[in-house]
């Protein structure tokens, strides 16, 4: 058998936050008393090893035997006979291992493990130590990525894997909505021999490295190369000066309960000083990972519990931020609820969407609809859906930057719209009722989709406005521009499709029957403009959408030219992630900032 295998290897933390049995939290130090009494928690021990190993790093060594019943033993019963060997064993033994190297100076604790051992290391392992290694070795411009798994923070596809069938670089695969959990890069047999420490003679071909929460060369090594690797690792931690950013978010792992504990409470206590004062305002998005779902629900059901008392609320469409939430509470409660039980109702919430047909489109808790960003001890989290994530500066700085460079080659300047006076949305969007050439849709939603807000013909220049129209450039942003790219790629496509959808949208919004002022305001607007003659208005005219947005600070600032003093960033990065969508559907894209 061979002494050289392939090795993962992990950076454990410094330190880590546990719960003391009193309730509250205490920071821990990771040395080896700590990895002791842990790694004993979780079935291991500590075994003997040989003496002088090596003079730069101390080595600690443990092992877990277990014994699991086999899962599918039952169901084989039911076919083979008694006397079969697939019947004699009922349990199978799991071997792992844990491998520790400490270097004497640094105090640096390093890990390598064996057989399910790296389940239990993660939950004390740094979360991106095999990104950073990869960081100092290749360029933005290599032609070195083979394969990626990356998150998306914006909506959709929450998680994608990505196997390229030609050589990409970092830039050709950059996208500020997503976070690379894994990376496959090829290193050339030059990096192997001068970053690394092998020897010529013992490298024949590249290598392939896979990088996540640890550094894996898909080659095998011996002991001694490992602990070489690891001391060749620690030399690329001393220059910074070559080091690119592969991820300016990172997410916070499960292992961090403490702190995710404490974010959670923070959020909570936020969204009930709303609860308590309207004028407090705190943004929450409302959305759901499967946010295109989420989005053609023709009503919602949100379900919560006070007490033993179960209620429901259905409401039209989708619940699309925690205010709506507040307005359920309240119309359903007589008094405001107490911090402790305005948490259990957050926490035991669930809300379901429905299609058309009463079919169910989504179905999740509450608060796993949350999109919000706090600010804690100095340092910026997106809550996004579940998921933790801290943000770095330098993505602030490359957000801002982003967003300048594309405001200013994509600001609108054409129709003017409304000054806006007061009200909310469906207001501003009213007082465009009548004019000339100007066509208001708000809340008409043909196959459950938004076409926009208001519309308007641009006969000089044969150009038609879909406007959506969002007050405050806040978190909620997220919900308008998963709104905006849905009505896109419709509009987008109905041309090559007798123009169907917009065909639907004439007939919903001409053929109202009842007594609503707004509905009958809407329908005479085409008192005088039949179906055909509203198509024709859209043929052989440029479509432009138009992302409308009114600033709701005290103190005036402008969207293009003062983007850094906008705080949220997750309607930053969702702003640029929108902005890439619509090129690649083929669609024109503006931003509006409104004036009041």
């Amino acid at each position: 058998m061979s002494e050289k295998i392939q090795n993962n290897i992990y950076l454990l933390r410094d330190k880590i936050m546990v719960h003391t049995k009193t309730g509250g939290a205490q920071i821990k130090l990771i040395d080896f008393r700590y990895l002791k009494l842990f790694l004993k928690n979780k079935g291991y021990d500590e075994q003997k090893i040989k003496q002088n190993l090596d003079k730069t790093y101390e080595v600690k060594l443990f092992y877990k035997r277990a014994e699991n019943k086999i899962k599918w033993k039952d169901f084989i019963r039911s076919i083979s006979l008694e006397e079969e060997k697939i019947l004699e064993l009922e349990k199978s033994v799991s071997e792992s291992y844990i491998l520790f190297l400490k270097n004497n100076k640094t105090g640096k604790i390093y890990s390598s493990t064996g057989g399910y051992a790296h389940l239990t290391v993660q939950e004390i392992a740094t979360t991106d130590f095999g990104i950073q290694i990869l960081s100092r070795i290749i360029k933005l411009d290599d032609k070195a990525l083979r394969a990626t798994k990356e998150r998306n923070l914006t909506g959709g596809v929450q998680g994608e894997v990505k196997i390229f069938r030609k050589d990409y670089n970092l830039y050709e695969n950059e996208d500020y909505s997503k976070i690379y959990n894994e990376l496959d890069a090829l290193i050339d047999k030059k990096t192997l021999v001068e970053k690394f420490g092998f020897k010529h003679t013992d490298v024949k071909t590249n290598s392939i490295c896979v990088v996540k929460n640890s550094f894996l060369l898909k080659k095998s090594i011996s002991f001694k190369e490992l602990l070489n690797i690891i001391e060749k690792c620690e030399k690329l931690f001393e220059d910074e000066s070559n080091t690119i950013e592969i991820n300016s978010i990172e997410k916070i792992t499960r292992t961090d309960k403490v702190l995710l504990d404490t974010l959670f409470d923070e959020i909570l206590r936020n969204v009930y000083s709303n609860y308590l004062n309207r004028n407090n305002f705190f943004s929450v998005e409302i959305s759901n990972k499967e946010f295109e779902r989420y989005f053609y629900a023709s009503y919602s059901l949100l379900y919560f519990k006070l007490g033993k008392v179960s209620i429901e609320k259905e409401t039209d469409g989708i619940i699309r931020e925690i205010q709506s939430v507040f307005e359920i509470l309240d119309e359903k409660l007589e008094e405001p609820l107490e911090y402790n039980e305005f948490k259990k109702v957050m926490l035991s919430s669930y809300i379901e969407t429905f299609d058309e047909n009463g079919n169910t489109l989504t179905l999740d808790k509450l608060i796993d609809h949350f999109c919000t960003e706090i600010t804690y001890e100095g340092s910026s989290y997106f809550f996004i859906e579940k998921d933790w994530y801290i943000v770095k500066k330098s993505f602030v700085e490359n957000v801002n930057n982003q967003v300048k460079i594309f405001l200013s080659e994509n600001k609108y300047q054409s129709l003017q719209l409304n000054k806006w006076s007061s009200g909310n949305e469906n207001d501003f969007n009213a007082s465009h009722l009548g004019y000339k050439n100007t066509y208001v849709f708000d809340k008409i939603t043909p196959l459950n989709i938004e076409a926009c807000d208001l519309m308007k013909i641009d006969e000089i220049n044969n150009v038609v406005y879909f406007y959506h129209v969002k007050k405050g450039f806040d978190n909620s942003m997220r919900d308008l521009c998963n709104q905006v790219l849905i009505s896109a790629k419709k509009i987008e496509e109905d041309s090559r499709l007798g123009y169907a959808y917009l065909r639907k949208l004439y007939k919903k919004s001409s053929n109202y029957k009842g007594k609503d002022d707004y509905y009958q305001k809407v329908k005479k607007q085409f008192s005088t403009t039949n179906e055909e003659q509203f198509i024709n208005l859209f043929k052989n005219k440029k479509i432009v959408f138009v992302l409308s947005v009114l600033d709701t600070a005290k103190k005036k600032r402008s969207l293009y030219s003062n983007i850094e003093k906008f705080d949220s960033n997750i309607a930053k990065f969702t702003l640029i992630d929108l902005s890439r969508q619509m090129r690649a559907i083929g669609v024109d894209f503006q931003v509006l900032q409104l004036e009041r």
